[in-house]
């Protein structure tokens, strides 16, 4: 009899224990669909990539074109016999101008190159920002070329011997936003290339000095081309800065037109200089603040090749120098 009562206290308990689990399922059960459909984020949809709206919209399309200066590269290594830091500067130039993303200024020039931004381990900053903002760029790239190594291995013996050679070399650049005053990105790559050919005896001319800077110099475009990604990445997230070139009467003349992608009936704000930062212990130049408002404008009409009309809108006391920037 203890027997069979324990069995059945031992059926009811089993019996309610699957109960328990059903019923816990299906309070479960609505919280996890409404979890996997996504109803459960409905109150901030654009966080998670819902409907945008309009103006959300515009924005997305992208800011105008930022003038960026890249500075001839520093060849940092024992291999000064072909002229590489030119070289690597105008590998990447060129290979942002294909981009169509920013603006590669043919009339900028400076007599600076990375070697000048250098002292010790440490980018001269405040150097390179006013470099920068002489020139009326929005961003400045340095490089250094940090290694360059070439090897060669083949038959020693025989008439007809099988020879390889191998390039490779290390690059890295850094990234300024002028109109921040602050470094925006540091990265490296690598490339390399190689060549093999059949020499007759010990005539090849895998061992010349030509040969050996043309298999570099391949390296070099190598490694520049995995860059290009990461600076245009990095340059369509600044916010874009114009400067108000001449002022007329009731029209200001801006150093921004359709090259840069402006448009008409674009509202720009007008700014007043920022203030330099620098840090009250080392001295070290930390960046530039956000300026006042001082009024607004509208691209009425363009001039020249990158140069825009503007109305004011709101505001007053513009000055030649002025940031503009979009409303």
């Amino acid at each position: 009899m203890i027997g069979i009562k324990v069995m059945k206290t031992l059926s009811v308990v089993f019996l309610l224990g699957i109960l328990a689990i059903l019923f816990a399922g299906c309070m479960r059960s609505a919280g996890f669909r409404k979890d996997q459909d996504g109803s459960s984020y409905g109150d901030s949809p654009s966080y998670y990539g819902g409907k945008k709206t309009p103006s959300q919209r515009a924005e997305t399309i992208g800011q105008p074109k930022k003038r960026v200066l890249v500075l001839s590269f520093w060849n940092d290594t024992p291999v000064k016999s072909g002229d590489y830091g030119n070289y690597a500067a105008d590998e990447l130039r060129r290979a942002l101008f294909g981009t169509q993303r920013m603006i590669l200024p043919t009339d900028v020039k400076s007599d600076l190159n990375t070697s000048d931004m250098i002292q010790g381990d440490k980018v001269r900053v405040s150097q390179l920002i006013r470099e920068g903002r002489r020139l009326g760029v929005g961003v400045m790239i340095i490089g250094r070329i940090s290694k360059i190594v070439f090897r060669q291995k083949g038959d020693d013996v025989g008439v007809f011997r099988q020879k390889q050679s191998f390039g490779a070399v290390d690059i890295e650049i850094k990234l300024f936003d002028i109109t921040a005053g602050r470094e925006i990105i540091a990265t490296s790559k690598s490339g390399e290339a190689s060549t093999s050919a059949m020499a007759f005896g010990d005539q090849t001319n895998l061992d010349t000095p030509e040969y050996r800077a043309e298999l570099v110099r391949l390296s070099i475009r190598n490694a520049v081309g995995p860059l290009v990604g990461d600076v245009v990445r990095a340059v369509e997230k600044m916010a874009w800065e114009g400067r108000i070139a001449k002022l007329t009467g009731n029209k200001l003349y801006i150093n921004a037109g359709r090259a840069s992608g402006l448009v008409g009936g674009d509202i720009l704000k007008v700014m007043t200089l920022g203030d330099d930062v620098y840090d009250p212990s080392s001295g070290a130049f930390l960046g530039r603040s956000q300026g006042q408002l001082k009024g607004t404008l509208e691209v009425v009409d363009f001039i020249g090749p990158d140069g825009a009309v503007c109305e004011i809108h709101t505001g007053g006391n513009f000055k030649e120098g002025d940031p503009v920037q979009l409303y």
